[in-house]
């Protein structure tokens, strides 16, 4: 972790989806795939271009405005659960070791998760640790900022500043870990230490008994 003094860090930031959450978008782009008829490739230009993804994220669209959008884009008549399973699809699971790294990081720093996510999304994988897990995903963090409460978007350097101002805590003090290159360029930017998870690699693996290495 180059650049960043492990002994100076009181507070952590985590990103969720691929670094806590397991994810793999291609499950929900395939389900959109097979009812629409639309090619996947043609799909993510669609998508893209329309940014519908974006405008859920930062509240722009509610949860009834998406679903409509949506279908409206695949010109395909879904019902509401129908969207809500095709686009949950992508979500898979935030593991018991990845849990307990939470637990144990909190006896020695602060901690918040930053999300880019959706009121859909979210209400889905937190049902899903509570009944899994038996887990509160709120008692895993001092605080969850998620964008489309906030209405911005990583990598807007807006929504750190509003977490930092909101958490009352300095960027000095502070890593952030997401496995989008772009989002910690952008915080490191404002002076927040980054770790950019890539290859695989298993966020619980820069920790050691609850510590930073």
């Amino acid at each position: 972790m180059p650049g960043i003094t492990a002994s100076k860090i009181k507070n952590i930031i985590f990103d969720l989806g691929g670094v806590l959450l397991n994810i793999n978008p291609l499950l929900s782009l395939l389900e959109l795939e097979k009812i629409s008829g639309i090619s996947q490739e043609e799909l993510t230009v669609k998508l893209i271009s329309e940014q519908i993804f974006i405008k859920f994220e930062t509240g722009r669209l509610d949860s009834a405005q998406f679903r409509s959008e949506l279908c409206r884009i695949i010109n395909t008549s879904v019902s509401d659960s129908e969207v809500d399973r095709i686009w949950n699809k992508l979500i898979l699971d935030i593991p018991l070791h990845r849990v307990n790294l939470l637990k144990e990081l909190r006896n020695n720093y602060k901690v918040y998760m930053l999300s880019n996510t959706n009121i859909i999304h979210f209400d889905h994988y937190t049902r899903e640790l509570a009944e899994t897990l038996g887990i509160n995903l709120a008692d895993l963090f001092d605080r969850i900022y998620v964008s489309h409460e906030i209405g911005i978007h990583k990598p807007d350097a807006r929504i750190y500043t509003y977490v930092l101002e909101n958490a009352k805590i300095n960027a000095s003090e502070t890593v952030f870990i997401d496995d989008s290159l772009a989002n910690i360029e952008a915080a490191e930017r404002l002076g927040i230490a980054g770790i950019h998870i890539t290859n695989g690699r298993d966020v619980t693996s820069f920790f050691e008994n609850g510590i930073l290495r």
